[in-house]
């Protein structure tokens, strides 16, 4: 008797088996065409109104293009999408109410299922410890957490866990709710309603969603009434590398030329969607490029220099190439490429240099406050910064403050200026030193401040003004064009101040003396022949008066016409 209970039993479970293969093999035999769940079990209330979407159908390997998807409820209609919509107010019994669905793609093949609506206002629960539902005596393989693989390349659907009770157990079924269900993102996750089996639907990102929380609901399917508690179930989703490093932040950075090598430039930073803790988001720094001016740390992504020769001047701007590759770094991480780029600062390492080596002007003794000279420089640093802008000082001759210079801000040139006349007795020669400096002082570089010598010549004022008053002497107007000399006497007065000063009796002036030139000159004569040419129309008026008084007392004394001079001759014969 026992060895035959032994047998019953062994032919039983191998039954199961059988059976439950078989199922398997009818699964993954769907693999290749549309795949339809053989029912459905949807909790909806007493009363459904209309427009009420009472459940989505999901198909998976479907052509979405030409599936069909059809209802036998008048009641119900249903979308593209798969979405069921109450077209009536529809009323459920305690019993529930049941209609199918079924889809057809060009394969030319149905697919049915079995929508069956439950009445959310349900028989109480039976508690732990009443009645024969006790949870420990179901067979519910309900693990803590189940994983799957993001971006799985195989078919669809893709069973993840049995989760009901065996094959042969048909008092229950089973129904699931939550993320990937019915609420965003939804018609990831399906479950045969009579076996409990879980299923993927579709791909899923781990980095899109890490995580679903389920809740899965077991009925009595004679009673439809809900039994214990809802039970909990995580599907965590399992990282691939899939994601290459990406970079994060301004890759423009700046460093003052000359700098010492080792000098810290700026750090690339770089991220990985990946998940954290794997080495699919260890990523190793490299520079492609810019390798022999710059380095970069393979883990943290420091850049510095690797010498101290950047000049400015030379190249103001560097370009290096940075990869990032995860896996740290092996060959079969993911990378990716980009290009930093490095500024220079300019530091003052360029005195302004002068454009020649000296200068020589002339001055009058009696000027001030007039611009003598412009200097102009020239400087390699970066121009209308501080270290670009010059400041010019005397540094030699200029003890008596007759002189002063500054910078003239749009061409950066030094002006000269006289600020107080100087005395041609006491100096006819002033020798200057200028030195041009920057604003800022001289960094990274052992060049000095420049400076060229100024000579100024000083004019006397007697001098000038008695070369201009010998341009009218009368020596200019005869002199020989060739040999340049004057005709005349060399003793001979030329201006009005050489006339004074050879006067009987006056002495010779050694200070300033009066000095007439031309325009002196012409000033005097002007009002002397205006006068003159006044007196003589006023002398010709008077003639003329007088010629008429004498004409018209002739004519009163009543004598023998005289003859006039303006008769012609057959006039004065026809008289006689």
């Amino acid at each position: 008797m026992g060895k035959l209970l032994i047998s019953s039993t062994y032919l039983m479970l191998m039954g199961n088996i059988l059976i439950s293969s078989t199922y398997l093999m009818l699964i993954l035999s769907c693999v290749e065409s549309c795949f339809l769940l053989r029912s459905l079990y949807v909790i909806v209330p007493e009363i459904i109104p209309p427009g009420y979407q009472v459940a989505k159908v999901e198909t998976v390997g479907c052509d979405a293009k030409s599936v069909q998807l059809t209802v036998k409820d008048p009641s119900f209609t249903i979308k593209s999408d798969g979405a069921v919509v109450a077209l009536t107010s529809v009323s459920v019994g305690e019993g529930g109410r049941i209609f199918s669905v079924s889809a057809q793609d060009k394969s030319g093949r149905e697919r049915k299922m079995e929508v069956h609506l439950v009445r959310s206002t349900m028989p109480k629960r039976h508690r732990r410890g009443r009645g024969s539902l006790n949870r420990s005596k179901r067979c519910f393989r309900v693990l803590p957490w189940q994983t799957i693989v993001e971006n799985y390349e195989g078919s669809y659907p893709k069973l993840i866990e049995r989760l009901g009770s065996y094959p042969s157990d048909r008092r229950y079924w089973y129904f699931i709710e939550g993320e990937g269900v019915d609420t965003y993102p939804t018609g990831v996750f399906s479950m045969d309603t009579d076996t409990g089996d879980l299923f993927l639907l579709k791909a899923v990102d781990r980095e899109e969603f890490p995580e679903y929380d389920i809740l899965m609901i077991v009925f009595d399917r004679h009673t439809n009434a809900e039994l214990d508690e809802k039970i909990p179930l995580r599907v965590i989703v399992d990282d691939v590398n899939d994601n290459a490093p990406e970079f994060v932040g301004p890759l423009h950075f700046t460093v003052p030329e000359h700098c010492s090598a080792g000098t810290v430039v700026g750090v690339v930073s770089a991220t990985d969607r990946d998940q954290i803790g794997t080495d699919h988001v260890k990523i190793e720094y490299t520079l492609v490029s810019g390798s022999d001016m710059f380095t970069i740390h393979p883990e943290t992504g420091v850049i510095t220099t690797t010498t101290n020769t950047l000049d400015r001047e030379l190249k103001d701007n560097h370009v290096v190439t940075v990869k990032i590759q995860d896996m740290n770094g092996a060959p079969n991480g993911l990378f990716a490429t980009s290009t930093a780029t490095i500024a220079l600062s300019d530091i003052n390492d360029n005195p302004p240099t002068f454009m020649k080596s000296s200068y020589n002007i002339t001055v009058q003794e009696d000027e001030s406050e007039k611009l003598l000279l412009r200097i102009p420089v020239q400087d390699k640093d970066l121009i209308n910064t501080s270290n670009w802008m010059s400041k010019f000082v005397i540094t030699k001759g200029n003890e008596n403050g007759n002189f002063r210079i500054v910078t003239d801000p749009q061409t950066n040139e030094g002006l000269l200026y006289i600020s107080k006349p100087l005395d041609y007795e006491k100096t006819n020669d002033v020798q200057l030193q200028i030195t041009a400096q920057n604003v800022a002082s001289l960094n990274g570089s052992s060049a000095t401040w420049q400076s060229i010598p100024v000579n100024v010549n000083v004019e006397k004022v007697d001098a000038v003004r008695a070369g201009l008053g010998q341009k009218i002497g009368l020596g200019i107007l005869t002199r020989d064009p060739p040999t340049r000399r004057a005709l005349t006497s060399p003793h001979t007065p030329t201006t009005f101040s050489q006339l004074f000063s050879q006067s009987p009796g006056r002495e010779q002036q050694t200070a300033r003396s009066v000095s007439f030139g031309l325009l002196g000159i012409m000033t005097i004569l002007c009002p002397v022949i205006l006068l003159l040419l006044l007196f003589l129309v006023l002398v010709f008026f008077c003639l003329k008066k007088r010629e008429k008084l004498q004409l018209h007392d002739s004519g009163d004394i009543g004598g023998i016409p005289l003859k006039s001079n303006t008769e012609v001759p057959e006039d004065s014969m026809a008289w006689e």
